[in-house]
């Protein structure tokens, strides 16, 4: 809280590419081994404990979903059972688990680094720009106020494509670029 970060983006980095959200929330959690980090998820800490995290330090959640082993079905569904009052399976499930308010979140990314090879799922420019505006448009149509980010990297062709083929169903990118001062 004394840092005062406006916003926190979870799951970080490729752990998010194998990341499954429906394992982490309810009494019931499901391990799983992440085949990115190649560790085992307890899954203790879900979305729900994200977000009340999150209010708790004063920060906006930014939730990263799985555009790697996952589907833009699952990324509506997240979105469902963040931000819907009581419609759908997803939102009547997050009210069982003791929420009965929308957790209103804002901030969403479509994948991490899917044009990495070291990710899983990794995507070709074209296959990243056709799968984002997929995601995309299940998303907005759970809910159209939400801040939809991909994930780009400083590279003009590669994000011209991005732009060109879903640019109209973003409302952000997030560059994604490591610079050692080499």
């Amino acid at each position: 809280r004394e840092l005062r970060v406006p916003v926190v983006r979870w799951p970080g980095g490729c752990f998010a590419s194998a990341y499954h959200w429906q394992d982490g929330v309810g009494a019931q959690r499901r391990p799983a081994y992440n085949k990115a980090w190649r560790v085992e998820e307890p899954n203790s800490f879900g979305t729900d404990e994200f977000v009340s995290w999150c209010r708790e330090i004063g920060a906006e959640p930014y939730i990263c979903t799985n555009a790697g082993t996952g589907t833009p079905e699952e990324m509506s569904d997240w979105v469902e059972y963040c931000n819907l009052p009581d419609q759908g399976a997803w939102a009547k499930q997050r009210r069982a688990n003791g929420y009965a308010d929308p957790h209103g979140v804002r901030f969403w990314s479509i994948g991490n680094e899917n044009y990495g090879t070291w990710e899983m799922g990794a995507k070709t420019s074209a296959e990243w720009g056709r799968y984002v505006v997929e995601s995309a448009k299940m998303m907005k149509r759970v809910d159209p106020s939400i801040q939809l980010l991909a994930a780009a990297l400083p590279d003009l062709d590669w994000t011209l494509n991005l732009l060109r083929t879903a640019g109209d169903f973003l409302d952000m990118i997030s560059i994604h670029g490591y610079y050692d001062g080499l």
